[in-house]
């Protein structure tokens, strides 16, 4: 039995969409999602995670077409009347002499049926696959997206963008969560201190790095691994398409001088 946890409330998912599993989902307050099925009287999902988000995947079926229903039913009706003549024919055969004439007859129709069968049944699984193939739903959503929709309510229609208020993505209570328009979650990430480091970050590693070169951090690392190793120069020039010259920059520490090996 799942616990709730102090203050917790939970709400059904609204897919927006008909499907045909035996399955509901519940999204609480704290940022959790449960889920309801056949097997399960409400199991903790966890999710994944995308660009340190977290995201929940779910594969579910629409209802089948009423024509492609009533041709899979048709295809199946035929399989089970050959089958029955079949077995109609092997009762003959088990009460025929084995000199009848009859019998090589009805040795020949069943060897022929249950070719025919198994011809069908192989285009009636294809067709099967085919049509659930057609009927999946490969749904995905954000959780904190998910959260918000349940328990944040926007201030209009343009406020569509949900920001978290402390920066941090796997904190996906509703009470850290507020919808923004793309402007306003724009002008908020820019306050992430995440954001600001990882932008200090990137120009102490580039600030040395000449204009339009074609060196990466990490191919500059392994260069200055290989000229510490005393690869020969020439040998370096074919293997990273950079002339003599630049490379002997970098072992001077004139370029990429900050990043270090």
């Amino acid at each position: 039995m799942i616990t709730n946890l102090p203050g917790e409330k939970w709400k059904p998912v609204q897919f927006g969409f008909k499907f045909t599993n035996d399955y509901q989902l519940q999204v609480s307050n704290m940022g959790r999602l449960k889920a309801f099925n056949k097997f399960s009287d409400g199991e903790i999902l966890q999710g994944s995670t995308i660009n340190g988000y977290r995201i929940i995947r779910l594969k579910l079926y629409r209802p089948k077409d009423k024509k492609t229903a009533e041709v899979l039913k048709a295809k199946h009706s035929q399989i089970l009347a050959i089958r029955d003549k079949t077995i109609v024919k092997k009762r003959q055969l088990a009460k025929a002499k084995r000199t009848d004439p009859s019998a090589k007859k009805l040795r020949a129709e069943i060897a022929a049926n249950i070719v025919t069968m198994k011809q069908m049944r192989s285009v009636l699984r294809k067709d099967r696959q085919l049509d659930i193939k057609n009927r999946t739903i490969h749904y995905h959503s954000l959780i904190h997206r998910l959260v918000a929709e349940a328990f944040c309510k926007p201030k209009s229609a343009k406020h569509s963008v949900v920001g978290h208020l402390d920066f941090d993505k796997m904190n996906n209570k509703a009470s850290n969560l507020r919808w923004m328009t793309p402007e306003e979650n724009y002008k908020h990430q820019q306050a992430s201190p995440y954001v600001i480091a990882e932008k200090r970050d990137r120009v102490t590693i580039y600030k040395d790095q000449p204009r339009g070169a074609k060196l990466t951090v990490e191919k500059v690392k392994e260069l200055k691994k290989l000229l510490k190793e005393g690869k020969d120069v020439k040998v370096l020039v074919k293997k990273f398409k950079v002339t003599d010259t630049q490379i002997m920059r970098i072992k001077r520490g004139e370029n990429w001088a900050s990043v270090d090996v």
